[in-house]
């Protein structure tokens, strides 16, 4: 049977694609600087690793027949040098572990609106040129152009460029949100929310995911949901599902953009520029090519996606301090953001 090596485990994705794995009966491999749960500990091939380190992922990739990178720092995390320590020269080991452990094939996750920016047209394309926001945006658009350099010298390197991630576990920023419903508290939007802004559900990532095991050489896919209203529709029909005395209120970009920015400098809100100079702006992917290669049809909608996550929140709210792991699974630290309350 194959081995199938994953980066980043312990992470909201990573631990859904490695249940997904383990389900189908794979042999799996986690790779990862975090511990990761106990459920998975005991049921995969777990090797502490810092993709930092060339030379301990270069052994722990030994033997893999397909890699799945997924190991990053996210823009929340405001990591500064390791966005580049880890996202662009952490892919280049887990490249060079792949191409000398004798793995066939490699599926690297990349980013979406922090890749692309602010488009010039809609929908955006796997051809849109790239104009990256940040070192965030700025180190994953330098990963991609290792991954083609790698496809060059034969490594069979698929890329995925994700629509943000929402289901059950998914927290970070999208706490804040769901506290903010679950007390009746006002939910603030720049502009009021009235753009298009496409999510993707977790489950329909990891099925693209388990599709380009097979399909998909060397190409690059931008992957989001295909049923999506306006921001605001969106959460709209999420509070109504939560049935609280929510409501949308909405600050005029003009002065929420520099109040936003003098914050994130001065580390009081969790809040970075790819979320305020962004939110209000249209994006949403063209998934047609993911459709036509890999035979891929979303089943979520952003509602839907939404509302899974926004109810496992509630579930678990009581112990969501107690989580480990990456970015995505932890409660953010709101800063001044608690005076909205």
């Amino acid at each position: 049977m194959s081995k199938i090596c994953v980066t980043g485990g312990s992470g909201f994705f990573g631990i859904a694609l490695v249940k997904k794995l383990l389900s189908l009966g794979e042999q799996v491999r986690v790779l990862d600087r975090e511990e990761i749960d106990e459920f998975l500990r005991s049921n995969v091939d777990f090797r502490k690793v810092d993709i930092r380190n060339r030379d301990e992922v270069i052994s722990a990739l030994s033997g893999c027949d397909l890699v799945y990178h997924n190991a990053a720092v996210v823009p929340i995390s405001k990591a500064g040098q390791d966005f580049w320590d880890i996202n662009q020269k952490g892919t280049e080991n887990v490249l060079e572990g792949a191409i000398r452990g004798g793995a066939k094939r490699v599926i690297h996750y990349s980013t979406s609106s922090s890749l692309y920016g602010i488009p010039d047209s809609l929908p955006v394309t796997e051809d849109t040129p790239p104009k990256p926001l940040g070192d965030y945006g700025k180190s994953k658009y330098e990963a991609e152009k290792i991954c083609r350099d790698y496809r060059a010298r034969g490594l069979d390197v698929s890329i995925i460029r994700p629509r943000t991630i929402v289901g059950p576990g998914r927290l970070g920023i999208f706490q804040i949100l769901f506290e903010w419903i679950r007390k009746g508290s006002p939910v603030y939007l720049i502009n009021g929310g009235k753009n298009r802004l496409q999510l993707i559900g977790l489950d329909d990532l990891v099925e693209v995911s388990l599709l380009l095991k097979d399909k998909g050489d060397f190409e690059d896919f931008n992957i989001g949901a295909e049923k999506f209203t306006t921001l605001r529709e969106d959460l709209e029909a999420l509070i109504k599902h939560a049935g609280t005395a929510s409501r949308i209120i909405s600050f005029p970009g003009f002065l929420a953009r520099p109040v936003l920015a003098i914050l994130d400098i001065l580390h009081l809100s969790p809040f970075v520029d790819l979320h305020y100079r962004t939110i209000d702006k249209d994006f949403y992917f063209d998934i047609s090519k993911a459709k036509r290669l890999l035979e891929w049809q979303p089943k979520e909608s952003n509602q839907d996606c939404l509302i899974k996550a926004y109810d496992w929140y509630l579930e678990n709210s009581k112990n969501i301090d107690k989580n480990f792991g990456t970015t995505h699974r932890k409660a953010v630290k709101k800063g001044i953001l608690f005076l909205l309350r």
